[in-house]
């Protein structure tokens, strides 16, 4: 007789304690992510072979502002990998990209109030191209170079508690190099946009 009455005082804890921490989920206006993945430079006609390929570690900060409309803060270094292209000669070599450094703010509207909570975000921002001669990086850039980046993209968290969440997330990038951008522009000085795409998963928390 006892383990049933046992069982329904436990679930009469647990109730309402489910109702409180979903109470404080919805009340939350702050959180940070932690991701990881890939990130594919794949598009640039006066510099870059496609398909550079670097690790992205990302830390990304959202602010409600309504129930469906964030502001986003979004960092990124990327870890270039090795990666074997073919180049302007036509024979393929293993070249990797310079570290990138990414900033980008924006807005997040999740339009649909479900469980995972799906999303769509743009930002606008920069990217900084750090410098490195070494023989194996692609381009090899006496100095650092910063250029003008946007981004768009999707993505949903998945609960795990009330604060806690899964967060997958797909974005795509485009940064304009200036005319003249070492290592970025043709002989004639002119530069085309870099195309980029990043797909990441990792860990929210909502404070």
């Amino acid at each position: 007789m006892k383990t049933p009455r046992i069982a329904i005082a436990i679930a009469a804890l647990l109730v309402p304690l489910t109702f409180a921490t979903a109470a404080l989920a919805q009340e939350s206006k702050i959180e940070l992510a932690v991701l990881g993945g890939i990130h594919a430079l794949n598009q640039n006609d006066t510099a870059l072979p496609d398909n550079l390929m670097s690790v992205p570690a990302v830390l990304n900060a959202t602010y409600r502002l309504t129930q469906n409309v964030q502001l986003e803060g979004d960092f990124a270094w990327l870890i270039p990998m090795t990666t074997s292209v073919e180049l302007a000669s036509g024979v393929e070599e293993d070249r990797k990209a310079p570290d990138v450094l990414s900033y980008q703010a924006g807005l997040r509207v999740a339009p649909l109030s479900t469980t995972w909570a799906p999303y769509l975000g743009v930002g606008a921002g920069a990217m900084t191209f750090l410098s490195s001669t070494d023989s194996d990086r692609l381009p090899a850039l006496d100095e650092s170079q910063t250029m003008f980046a946007l981004s768009f993209g999707g993505g949903a968290d998945f609960p795990l508690t009330g604060r806690w969440a899964v967060r997958a997330d797909f974005k795509e990038f485009v940064a304009f190099p200036g005319n003249d951008t070492e290592g970025f522009s043709d002989a004639n000085g002119n530069s085309d946009p870099i195309w980029m795409e990043r797909g990441t998963l990792g860990l929210a928390y909502r404070f």
